[in-house]
């Protein structure tokens, strides 16, 4: 049986490598001026790179929970207090660099400042945060409108794919009902063609009645006929020999 910390551990390594493209994405445009195309791509990849963060957020709780069920008897789970401890480090480092993200996501003059290190670098990064009641509730309102503009999108997004369901239900529908006519004129064909059918039969067996009918009245005729000159030979014999 798989480790379910592992399996989830491959998701958030492979959603931080989306992470990191969507970051340079990012960075490239965030540090120049942008034509309004530009401004519309820049919008889709901050908002997919919000997205993305949040996800792997949630991922890293479900990693937190079972870390913290098998802390206190890694032994019950196959695991040792080193790996415990590994795991833990793994959950904490990505969590710092979720963090950094997200401040650098965040700085209103990130367009104009000196490019910041990507937080994907191997170097260590020491940032002082302030208190949570500090600069930081600035940048998490504005994590909070991204998210706001991104379930817009998705609402509408899912409002044309209902519109387009609907069309295709329709259609659906028509399609049936189209069958289904066809299907009566088939079973009207198919009567059609069995009353033909029992007329064809009816035709044939009425014209050999008659056939047979006209064969017997002729031999009746001839049979009448020679009768008839049987008795005028007769009656003119008599006359003769009388």
């Amino acid at each position: 049986m798989s480790d379910p910390f592992v399996v989830v551990q491959e998701d958030v390594v492979s959603a931080f490598e989306q992470a990191k493209t969507l970051y340079a994405s990012w960075k490239g445009l965030n540090n120049k001026k942008r034509s309004p195309q530009e401004e519309n791509e820049y919008q889709f990849v901050t908002d997919e790179l919000y997205s993305t963060l949040t996800s792997i957020s949630n991922d890293l709780e479900d990693l937190q929970e079972t870390v913290d069920v098998a802390r206190d008897a890694p032994a019950d789970y196959g695991l040792s207090a080193a790996q415990i401890g590994e795991r833990h480090n793994f959950i904490a480092g990505k969590r710092k660099t979720i963090e950094d993200m997200r401040h650098f996501l965040a700085q209103p003059d990130a367009k104009t400042s000196q490019p910041a290190k990507a937080p994907f670098a191997g170097a260590p990064h020491h940032h002082h945060h302030t208190d949570a009641r500090g600069s930081h509730r600035p940048h998490a309102g504005e994590f909070e409108g991204h998210q706001e503009q991104h379930q817009i999108l998705m609402q509408q997004q899912d409002e044309q794919f209902d519109a387009m369901l609907d069309t295709v239900r329709n259609l659906h529908g028509i399609a049936g009902t189209m069958n289904t006519e066809l299907d009566d004129q088939a079973i009207l064909l198919d009567e059609v063609g069995t009353l033909v059918d029992r007329m064809q039969t009816k035709l044939t067996s009425a014209r050999r009645k008659v056939d047979k009918f006209l064969r017997e009245s002729n031999g009746r005729s001839i049979c009448i006929i020679l009768a008839m000159f049987a008795a005028i030979l007769v009656l003119l014999m008599l006359i003769i020999f009388t």
